[in-house]
């Protein structure tokens, strides 16, 4: 009787200690005693209800240049948006997925959640929330290096109501990179509802992953940077939300630089105008899915407030050169203006468009759609892409110049495939070869124009 009343008590402990168990097993992984820091035994309570900026922030300063971790055991860590938390160089930030929550306090407004300014960081496993309290999630500072971001959850990033006090009309971002910047890798994380809510300069501007430079600094863009296998979604509205945006603000001078960067592998939807602008160079987008999740009801809010946008304007807009966009699945129940875009004003140099999937939504409204709409481009490939839906498959609007079109498939039920006209004076589209087409399309398959020279078409 004893025997099995010792039993009984073992057994209850073992569970009453089960997730002490799960604590002691992570903090095994992460290293011996002395090089892990549960914020708790620093005095956090992880309550969701008492401030814990300090606890954590010490924490933090302890860990900083000795390559410790810090351990965020499963609980709710209320933080004064006022007070980012800052993060050193050769730290390991760490919790037990999405029940380790580092979240912004509601009693007044912050501009960042969390920066890290050191290199050399590592952060995983950890939720953050700004509890539409911060206007970036989290920042990786100018000049960090080697920064590694895993199973990290952004959210809940928006504007200050208050016109007079900072964050009012700042663009919001739930991730931040910026410049000279190298080997930042984003994997298996995920940002979501990314909102701006006040006009700036007339729109409404928010990212979901915001790569450039800090404004007003001579930062060189930011290189070796690698999103994969991550979920953006709900990003708005529809006046300048977009899922990923890459830019190298070097390139107004005509100076910009290969970034050697990757974007591969991620599910984006509900981004309310694009699902990624690129306006660097060296950028390889290859193997996402960008879903179309709007139907005639995506509206903007901004100057235009109540007017109908397009679904998306766009899932991949290009705006820089060297780059290439291949084997994406881009799709949904809406449709695009533009499916992938290249440029708009300046020429966009060496493209490859290759192997993607673009199917347009068959019930969209929206007028002037296209799958590949190219502006003014030079020495580019577009091939072995599938189109379906939509006005128009493939069309050359402005100046395109020594480009081969082939191998593509376009369905076009209710529109034309290639067209090479453009509706504006000035603009030539030569020295293009298309051949390898497989084309049906209700109003044409090929449309030549005036403007045209030096093409060359075969099936």
């Amino acid at each position: 009787m004893k025997r099995f009343f010792k039993q009984v008590m073992i057994a209850i402990l073992a569970m009453a200690n089960s997730g002490d168990t799960v604590q002691q097993a992570t903090i095994s992984q992460l290293g011996g005693s002395g090089s892990v820091i549960n914020v708790r035994q620093i005095g956090a309570k992880g309550n969701g209800r008492d401030d814990d900026t300090p606890y954590i922030q010490k924490a933090l300063d302890q860990a900083a240049g000795r390559g410790a971790s810090v351990f965020f055991p499963k609980g709710t860590y209320v933080i004064d948006p006022a007070r980012t938390l800052i993060i050193g160089s050769r730290t390991k930030l760490v919790g037990q997925g999405t029940d380790s929550i580092i979240k912004a306090s509601g009693k007044r407004f912050g501009w960042e959640l969390m920066r890290v300014a050191g290199s050399d960081v590592e952060i995983s496993n950890l939720s953050l929330d700004g509890n539409l309290q911060v206007n970036r999630v989290l920042v990786v500072g100018g000049g960090v290096q080697r920064v590694t971001l895993t199973g990290v959850t952004a959210a809940n990033a928006s504007q200050n109501r208050n016109p007079e006090e900072e964050g009012f009309s700042e663009v919001v971002a739930g991730i931040v990179v910026y410049g000279n910047t190298s080997q930042i890798k984003i994997d298996s994380s995920e940002v979501s509802n990314i909102y701006a809510i006040n006009q700036s300069n007339g729109t409404m501007i928010a990212r979901g992953i915001y790569i450039t430079t800090t404004w007003g600094s001579n930062e060189g863009a930011a290189r070796q940077v690698t999103i994969t296998n991550s979920h953006v979604h709900h990003i708005g509205p529809a006046d300048d939300g977009d899922g990923i945006y890459y830019e190298d603000p070097a390139m107004d001078e005509n100076n910009g630089q290969n970034t050697d960067s990757l974007i591969s592998g991620n599910l984006l939807e509900y981004c309310a105008k694009r699902g990624m602008k690129i306006y660097a160079q060296g950028v390889k987008v290859s193997g996402n899915h960008i879903v179309n999740s709007y139907l005639n009801n995506n509206y903007y809010q901004g100057v235009n407030r109540g007017e109908l946008a397009p679904d998306m304007f766009s899932a991949i807009s290009v705006y820089g050169s060297n780059n290439i966009i291949s084997s994406n699945v881009i799709d949904g129940i809406g449709s695009f203006y533009a499916a992938i875009e290249v440029s708009a004003t300046e020429t966009v140099r060496n493209t490859v468009i290759y192997g993607n999937k673009i199917v347009m939504g068959s019930s969209s409204t929206i007028k002037g759609t296209t799958a590949i709409r190219l502006g003014n481009i030079y020495n580019f490939t577009i091939k072995n892409n599938t189109m379906e839906n939509g006005e128009r498959g493939i069309w050359t609007w402005q100046n395109a110049d020594f480009g081969v079109i082939k191998d593509n498939t376009i369905i076009m039920k209710n529109g034309g495939g290639i067209d090479l006209s453009t509706y504006l004076d000035g603009y030539t589209q030569i020295n293009l070869a298309l051949r390898g087409n497989i084309i049906e399309a209700s109003t044409f398959n090929i449309q030549l124009a005036s403007t045209n020279r030096n093409v060359t078409v075969r099936t």
